[in-house]
């Protein structure tokens, strides 16, 4: 039996998720670093779909940003 196909296809699906968790990242930190510099919360949450209260969660517990 060739498992060639399957193997593939799971390494595909491995790099799709990791490519979608660093982009979560990154609009996690680019969320935090606009409310940081003064955008109203409730735009930014319409702007890239986390909920308020998480938001503010991550804005508390981020630290320093990388520029």
């Amino acid at each position: 039996m060739d498992l060639a196909p399957l193997e593939l296809a799971v390494n595909r699906l491995r790099d799709a998720q990791a490519a979608v968790d660093a982009a979560r990242a990154d609009v996690e930190m680019e969320a935090v670093g606009a409310v940081r510099n003064g955008a109203p919360v409730d735009v930014v949450c319409d702007a890239c779909g986390l909920a308020p209260h998480d938001l503010l969660r991550m804005e508390k517990t981020a630290g320093e940003l990388p520029h």
